[in-house]
């Protein structure tokens, strides 16, 4: 192995952790893994074109299963320890709320898919906010085996079509290689405009970096020298990559045509020690000196350790202090030098056991038999922490007699769960919903998730009744579904749910959240909520939106945005609302405005695997929110529109408990929970003045 590519290693890694760490200066230090990737096509293309052109090569059946078989040693085992040494720290320190999530994480990185995963988070609107996975960083080792499953065998097999053809395979290879390397830095371009949140995890939109690597292997295959003065070449590779790490940012659109100069830089530093001298230039003597070559040899490690050392770190200590920086960087170099020493070498060590392919290839199953015998024990002790609460008493508004509780039973469960959590009564034990399950508890849209670009419309409630309810709006408007759904079956209604997740129905358009643009498909649906009240003439719309931002402002047409003022975004958001509203009270019997859901500093899943009792979970709603929504409220009054404010079902003079009877009402910081929007249906309707569609009489 070049020494000096051992220390471009080293220098990756270290951008890498740098980063991770917080440290503003390096704020690019992300491109360390675009450097990786680089590296990594260089590497393995030589390899492969060196043990094609050996006297005893194999045949291509051999050859792969020989590749197969190294790339089994080189990653399966140091990867498979840190996925299950991540799962069992993380049952033990983290909230029960996480842990599900980081076990599914670690299969998908098993199975060599958490780029997919995380492009799946990423692009999932309930996702926003949440803590990062600590296995995240496995995005990166996917997207190199995925690489690595097609670019042997399409080397193998053009070369093999080459020689038949009586061709210089490597010139094929070469050509081959160029039109794909193009193709994908054209398709990173693109999809990083399009989708920068699936594009960051795509093995389509890296393939070019890892590509670019083995271009240069195999234009060094061919002939020994490219160029001159390797020191010239060896500086200006390490000024771009060095200037990349400084200059970008986290909000920079990687991976498309601003990580050019990182890769063009690695190819640059890989091309001058390649060349006569190119070991005696400076920059390859500072990448050689011992403490470069053993952060080197130690980078793999380093590189699945930092991350879930970094992660569960801030996550159970609220934050990283310089001094917990230094304790987590020590732990990182410990764990990285004994998984290195301990795990890898023995694995990949010439003469063992594990270098016979027949022993090699059996390896994956064995990884994931282990990683399923981690998550079963991290899983066991996850339900353990769950059902230690499991005998404690729900809360009753008969707990409370002797206060003075509303005649209301939805208002009275709540006020008496506020003064159990005063009392710091224990948790409840059978929580609704559990927290395991919390996150996924999304109220359904069937075949009506317009996200999808359907049209079509559903009806539920009661679909052969002759009067409908349009619920409209945003993920609030979604959230509130189940209610409208339970009180249109129980008292006569068809209901039509036309909810677009992060989309309010409100003429001020919100600009696409993952790019920043004018949201077409937004607008879109905002039009078709329209037309189909329009179409429909229902008895009555019910219109949930959340304040989001930026929105472009329905008389000028310029972008508002929070950060310029609340005061100017709120009369720009309050102005499309009022056009929406207008809108809509032209084609529907009534419409009404359901308003103030309140908005949580913290959720309240996370809190309560967290907390003592219920008093440590006793939540204020957060106050620009909350305000904003009043404003909705006004606008609604000011067209002569009923209003509904809900947050007398979830707080009581502005204390919201985490646990109301049983009901964890919330399932992030501001969307309810499936179970509990059925249980404020009767509730609602009451509100709304709704009645059975048979005087005296409510259907079963």
């Amino acid at each position: 192995m070049r020494s000096d590519v051992q220390g471009l290693r080293a220098v990756a890694v270290l951008l890498v952790v740098v980063a991770h760490l917080g440290v503003d200066a390096v704020s690019g230090g992300y491109l360390g893994v675009d450097v990786f990737f680089v590296i990594s096509g260089f590497l393995i293309t030589g390899l492969l074109l060196r043990a094609r052109e050996r006297p005893d090569a194999p045949g291509l059946g051999g050859a792969l299963v020989d590749f197969y078989a190294r790339r089994a040693r080189r990653i399966l085992p140091a990867a498979t320890v840190v996925l299950v040494a991540t799962c069992g720290i993380s049952a033990l320190v983290l909230p029960v709320v996480r842990v599900g999530e980081i076990l599914t994480d670690a299969w998908w990185s098993a199975l060599f898919a958490a780029n997919i995963r995380f492009a799946l988070v990423e692009t999932d609107y309930f996702a926003e906010g949440r803590p990062v996975s600590p296995l995240q960083h496995y995005w990166s080792l996917s997207v190199e085996e995925q690489f690595y499953l097609v670019w042997p065998v399409l080397l193998l097999v053009v070369a093999g079509l080459s020689l038949r053809r009586r061709r210089d395979p490597v010139t094929a290879v070469q050509h081959v290689l160029t039109v794909l390397v193009l193709a994908s830095l054209a398709w990173s371009a693109w999809a990083t405009y399009a989708s920068p949140d699936t594009a960051y995890f795509s093995t389509l939109t890296r393939g070019w970096q890892l590509g670019a690597g083995a271009l240069l292997a195999v234009v060094l295959h061919r002939r020994t020298t490219v160029g001159r003065r390797p020191g010239v070449l060896a500086v200006l590779g390490l000024l771009l990559v060095v200037a990349s790490a400084l200059v970008l940012t986290p909000a920079s659109p990687v991976p498309g045509v601003v990580a050019l100069p990182a890769v063009a830089g690695t190819v640059l530093l890989l091309l001058a020690g390649a060349q006569p001298g190119g070991e005696r230039t400076w920059v390859a003597r500072g990448l050689s000196v011992r403490p470069m070559q053993v952060v080197g040899d130690w980078s793999y490690s380093i590189y699945l350790w930092h991350f879930p050392v970094i992660i569960v770190a801030r996550s159970h200590l609220g934050g990283l202090s310089p001094a917990a920086a230094v304790v987590c960087v020590v732990v990182i170099g410990v764990l990285s030098g004994l998984t290195y020493h301990l795990v890898e070498q023995p694995f990949r060590r010439r003469g063992s056991r594990w270098d016979l392919a027949r022993w090699a290839v059996p390896m994956y199953p064995a990884a994931v038999a282990v990683l399923a015998l981690g998550v079963l024990a991290s899983q066991t002790w996850l339900d353990h922490r769950v059902d230690s609460t499991r005998s404690n008493p729900a809360v009753a508004p008969a707990d409370y007699a002797d206060a003075d509780l509303s005649r209301d039973p939805v208002r009275a469960l709540v006020q008496a769960s506020v003064l159990a959590a005063e009392d710091g009564r224990p948790i409840p034990g059978r929580l609704v919903p559990g927290l395991l399950d919390i996150r996924r508890d999304t109220a359904s849209l069937g075949e009506c998730d317009y996200r999808s670009g359907t049209r079509q419309l559903c009806a539920e409630g009661d679909p052969d009744a002759e009067r409908t309810i349009v619920l409209a709006g945003d993920s609030h408007a979604r959230a509130w579904s189940p209610a409208v759904r339970a009180l249109g079956e129980r008292l006569g209604y068809r209901v039509h749910t036309l909810a677009y997740t992060g989309c309010p129905t409100n003429a001020a358009i919100r600009l696409d959240p993952e790019t920043g643009r004018h949201w077409e498909a937004c607008e879109d649906f905002v039009e078709f909520t329209q037309q189909t009240v329009r179409d429909l003439r229902p008895d009555l719309v019910l219109v949930s939106n959340a304040p989001l931002a930026p929105v472009e402002d329905v008389d000028s047409g310029e972008v508002v945005t929070k950060g310029e003022g609340r005061e100017a975004y709120a009369a720009a958001v309050d102005r499309g609302l009022e056009v929406a509203l207008a809108e809509l009270a032209e084609s529907a019997g009534r419409v009404v405005l359901l308003a103030n859901t309140p908005k949580l500093p913290r959720e309240q899943a996370v809190c309560l695997s967290r907390a003592d009792d219920l008093g440590d979970c006793l939540l204020s709603p957060e106050r620009g929110p909350r305000k904003l929504q009043r404003g909705f409220m006004d606008v609604a009054a000011g067209l002569g529109l009923e209003t509904v404010d809900a947050e007398k079902w979830f707080c009581e003079r502005r204390r919201c408990p985490s646990v109301v009877g049983s009901f964890v009402t919330m399932r992030d910081s501001e969307h309810m929970t499936t179970a509990y929007s059925v249980h404020l249906a009767d509730a609602l309707a009451q509100e709304l003045r709704l009645e059975a569609d048979r005087p005296g009489e409510e259907r079963s």
